[in-house]
């Protein structure tokens, strides 16, 4: 970490930690084998659930131990009581605390308690409770809300209700805490697809309406955040906006969207000297899509060469793909 010194290791001391980690590693390959050789004998029994157990605390990526655990379990469960599954609750839980982006682990909690022998909608909503507590802590692990999606989808499935618009309002909290939080507003742009699609929207222009202010204000208070534009661009693109508002709204939804933009690129450029990319992309979007709408024709001016050419110079990395939509689109 920047500003923590190095620490400084005599020649002895760094011999004895050469010896030490030859020995670590020669024990973890011994361990391996084992576990390997159990798995490839069939061997279901406490000992060999405990093998795994060493195993997946020195390397819980070692999913090959994961599925012969899961194994074990399967063979073994009718001698399994509710502690052992509380147990082994617990021992996801640790291994998660340690290593909480590590896909095996979520993925063998879930399990474990689909298989638990108590497994009821109420240790569902105890996860639920537990994972929004992981989430407080790192409220952008991509994995937490995959993890919790699945939860919620458990819920959903044992009470027979649907759970999206408490779903939504979670997002709103969590966005309001940090609007970066991509995560957040990918599971907004779920859960708005969904509430459509199942017609769970008393009021569909209502909710479309108070989305749009809430988009507006998200991208004046975050200017540069690219979650904030992905999701800007979603909503102004979903047919489902198109066919609420019909074309009038949706019109005046492009215009004021547009003109809002233009100031925040303005602003951004009166401060820095330089113009917002975001803002470039986006305006060009919307032009298209006012082409698309038949709210532009064919004849108007556009301004989207005049955007791309200076995102040529504000985002370099990507110049060549502007260069390219220029000579395709644009070619006189």
């Amino acid at each position: 970490m920047h500003g923590t010194k190095r620490k400084q290791w005599s020649k002895e001391a760094l011999n004895r930690k050469r010896l030490n980690d030859v020995k670590k590693i020669k024990d973890y390959r011994k361990l391996v084998d084992k576990v390997l050789t159990l798995k490839e004998s069939q061997v279901y029994d406490l000992k060999s659930l405990k093998s795994t157990t060493e195993l997946l605390e020195i390397n819980p990526e070692f999913n090959t131990a994961w599925n012969f655990r899961r194994d074990i379990i399967d063979n073994i469960r009718n001698e399994l009581d509710s502690e052992f599954w509380d147990n082994e609750l617990k021992f996801t839980m640790k291994t998660l605390k340690r290593f909480p982006k590590v896909y095996w682990i979520w993925n063998h909690r879930v399990w474990v308690l689909s298989h638990h022998v108590d497994s009821s909608i109420k240790i569902w909503q105890k996860e639920l409770f537990i994972v929004n507590q992981m989430l407080e802590l790192d409220s952008r692990n991509y994995h937490g809300w995959h993890y919790r999606r699945i939860v919620i989808q458990n819920m959903e499935r044992l009470g027979n209700k649907s759970l999206n618009h408490q779903e939504f309002q979670y997002t709103t909290e969590k966005i309001n805490q940090n609007i970066s939080n991509f995560s957040a507003w990918h599971q907004r742009v779920q859960l708005i697809s969904m509430m459509f699609d199942h017609d769970e929207i008393a009021n569909k222009l209502d909710l479309l309406k108070d989305e749009l202010d809430y988009i507006t204000n998200a991208m004046f208070t975050g200017a540069d955040d690219q979650a904030v534009w992905d999701y800007i661009c979603w909503f102004i693109e979903y047919d489902n906006v198109f066919k609420t508002l019909e074309l009038k709204e949706y019109t005046k939804m492009l215009n004021d969207l547009q003109t809002n933009i233009v100031m925040i690129n303005d602003d951004d450029k009166d401060f820095s000297g330089k113009e917002n990319p975001w803002c470039l992309k986006v305006l060009i979007l919307i032009e298209n899509l006012q082409c698309k709408r038949g709210i532009k024709k064919s004849d108007d001016v556009l301004k989207s060469k005049e955007w791309l050419a200076k995102l040529i110079e504000v985002d370099p990395l990507r110049a060549n793909r502007y260069r390219y939509l220029l000579d395709s689109q644009y070619h006189e």
